[in-house]
């Protein structure tokens, strides 16, 4: 096996998707003006403002990256808000610098681009550290009204004893909007003291619904599984995320199904909306045959990692269930095995999302997420933006969309049912 243990860290799941400003990025991003310029605008208005901080470091930047138009447009902006604006003297710089930011990575088209103020970056670093605090529910930013939309409701969780279900759209969190304080920053509103109530408020079929959830402790389990009811022969295995503790949970699951008799085994994907690469890599090493799992490219197209299987793998029929959730690590997980005819896809088309983001921590403790490279399965074309469109394409009934996905029974599963028939025939 080559390089398939490599720590890379690198975050390849589809989060979740809003933006919190650091002062350091936007110099990066956007300082556009020269001394000249600048010291003309600072003789009109020695409280510049916004651009003010940035400009300490724009002399170090290379002539390339010094785009004057722009900065000397922000500027200029600024100026007149800071002259003529009715409530000039309400004007918060780490407030306009964060809309800014948000401006410019809308601009960027880059739909994954976040980032993090320094309480939300600490969040989110100690959030895959171990125990979390919280209300058990597996969410991603719903693109159409930029608040929280639940994908799974852990089972046994406080958000399920609380009656929050998924496809909710979360809008407030005790009393606060969403989309005003922020993405991320209402994830943490969610979080808190174990023992203490949260107030969720819900948009569910056009209705509001608020409910009230007390959180608690718990380590996150990643990975279900169980016999398909409908023929004991048949194992099924439900991964909600890939991260540090999954491989082990998912290796266990399988090899407990072997031992019991299964035969095939159907990997649920739905709802996945991905993970780290590491975890990913490892699983793939575990069921593939040798040979290439992932390519990892750069901006300009060169080869800058190769992930490779061992000779060892599991020889048993398999297949995937995806749904329009499924992205990221999950979609790597899906069209690997399809590559090497190992699975049949079978469900809904996938999120397409083939890009890998790093995070950045700032010197003050801010941090930036931003595309950084394209990773692409062993043998299909990158499906960035396009997806994975399934070998058996079925879409769910109208019950399952009603229901969370613990809630539904293999009875119900018309997919499900589907991805074991395939099975079956393979027998």
């Amino acid at each position: 096996m080559e390089n398939n243990k490599h720590s890379t860290k690198a975050v390849i799941g589809i989060s979740v998707l809003s933006s919190i400003v650091t002062l350091v990025l936007t110099i990066v991003i956007m300082l556009t003006i020269n001394s000249i310029q600048i010291a003309d605008l600072q003789k009109q208005n020695e409280d510049i403002g916004v651009f003010q901080s940035i400009y300490e470091m724009y002399q170090s930047l290379p002539e390339s990256q010094r785009n004057y138009e722009m900065y000397l447009k922000l500027a200029e902006i600024d100026m007149y808000y800071r002259q003529h604006y009715v409530k000039a003297d309400e004007l918060d710089n780490e407030e306009l610098l964060y809309y800014v930011a948000n401006g410019y990575i809308a601009g960027a088209g880059d739909m994954h681009g976040e980032f993090y103020t320094a309480n939300d970056f600490q969040s989110i670093m100690n959030s895959t550290q171990g125990e979390t605090v919280g209300v058990g529910i597996y969410v991603n930013m719903d693109t159409e009204t930029r608040c929280i939309k639940i994908l799974t409701v852990m089972k046994d969780s406080p958000a399920q004893e609380a009656g929050l279900k998924a496809g909710d759209i979360i809008v407030e969190i005790d009393g606060q909007s969403v989309t005003e304080v922020g993405y991320y920053s209402a994830l943490n509103l969610v979080a808190g003291k174990e023992g203490t109530q949260v107030e969720i408020t819900v948009l569910r079929d056009s209705e509001r619904v608020t409910v009230t959830a007390t959180r608690k402790k718990f380590v996150t389990e990643t990975v279900y599984y169980h016999k398909y009811e409908l023929d004991n022969s048949i194992g099924v295995i439900r991964v909600l995320e890939f991260n540090e503790t999954m491989p082990e949970q998912f290796k266990n699951a399988l090899n407990t199904l072997i031992s019991e008799g299964c035969t095939s085994v159907v990997f649920d994907m739905r709802g996945n909306t991905g993970g780290t690469l590491d975890s990913v890599v490892e699983v793939l090493d575990y069921l593939l045959p040798e040979g290439d799992i992932v390519y990892v490219t750069d901006k300009n197209g060169t080869v800058i990692e190769k992930y490779t299987s061992g000779a060892s793998c599991i020889e048993m029929p398999m297949a995937v269930l995806t749904d329009e959730y499924t992205a990221s690590a999950a979609e790597l997980f899906s069209c690997a095995l399809r590559d090497y005819e190992k699975a049949k896809l079978v469900g809904t088309k996938s999120y397409g999302k083939g890009s890998m983001q790093t995070i950045f921590m700032m010197d003050d403790g801010t941090g930036l997420r931003f595309t950084t490279y394209l990773y692409s399965p062993p043998k299909s074309p990158n499906y960035d933006g396009v997806g994975l469109i399934p070998d058996i394409e079925i879409m769910p009934t109208e019950e399952m969309t009603q229901k969370n996905y613990f809630e539904i029974t293999d009875q119900e599963d018309n997919q499900l049912q589907a991805a074991c028939d395939y099975l079956k025939g393979k027998k």
